[in-house]
């Protein structure tokens, strides 16, 4: 297990550049929206158990998580072919599933960037996202989420920024096509340090139909520089072809739901 105690990740943090030298299977470096960000592979709780090369286990199952995908093996004499390229990989060895698409994806049903005026080098991006992930044993599945990117700009460029964030949905619902049958969306959210990203629904079947579905979401951020500083851009319908927003900024916590 890797600790980031003391560290600030950032570019400019040289302490941050030698981690990411010294163990470079940790973090993805992404360039995405004009702006490079460090990302993990997976989900925090999963990078907290994998050691260095991203490898656990649970029973007598061999884990590896990477960029994208989770390996896996139940035959210890396959852990080495865990750490080749995934297009190195018998496919008959090891069990490849998809994870969720990377920041690289071009699935953004809406994007909205807004900057904080107690400091313009900081500045959040929010996107409304729709995307599939076939698995080989579940099938295809089609994931709508909101994303919730904090960004501090250095050097002319900019850098994943670790600013309080929190992605949410309220009350809502939504439908397959020529179907009929309403299914009901809860409020939801997802609150952290750094990036959030927020899944308001995910099916199987087919993709929803956005003509007739219906489901409100924000993204939110915070800094701290003299004052305090909140940013709502909310989407009025996250679940539509082309989602419009509202975008205001308090001094104060003023989360709609």
């Amino acid at each position: 297990m890797l600790t980031l105690e003391g560290i600030k990740m950032e570019e400019n943090d040289p302490k941050f550049v030698d981690y990411v030298a010294k163990y470079p299977s940790v973090f993805n470096k992404e360039i995405y929206d004009n702006s490079t960000l460090y990302v993990l592979p997976h989900s925090i709780i999963l990078c907290y158990i994998a050691n260095e090369d991203g490898i656990f286990q649970v029973g007598d199952q061999i884990y590896r998580i990477v960029h994208n995908y989770i390996y896996r093996t139940g035959d210890e004499s396959k852990i080495e072919m865990l750490l080749l390229p995934k297009d190195q990989i018998p496919s008959k060895e090891v069990d490849i599933s998809t994870t969720r698409p990377g920041l690289e994806s071009k699935s953004d049903l809406a994007q909205r960037t807004e900057y904080f005026s107690n400091n313009s080098k900081f500045r959040i991006v929010s996107s409304v996202m729709a995307y599939s992930i076939t698995d080989p044993y579940l099938g295809t599945g089609w994931w709508y989420d909101i994303r919730t990117n904090p960004q501090k700009r250095t050097l002319g460029l900019w850098f994943g920024a670790q600013l309080n964030t929190k992605s949410a949905n309220g009350n809502g619902y939504w439908y397959f096509p020529n179907d009929g049958v309403q299914h009901l969306i809860y409020p939801d959210y997802e609150e952290s340090t750094g990036v959030t990203q927020h899944n308001i629904l995910v099916c199987g079947g087919s993709p929803i139909d956005l003509n007739t579905s219906f489901c409100p979401a924000f993204s939110r951020g915070r800094l701290i520089d003299g004052y305090t500083q909140y940013i709502y851009i909310q989407w009025n319908d996250a679940l539509s072809n082309s989602p419009t927003y509202t975008t205001r900024k308090t001094t104060y916590l003023s989360d709609p739901y």
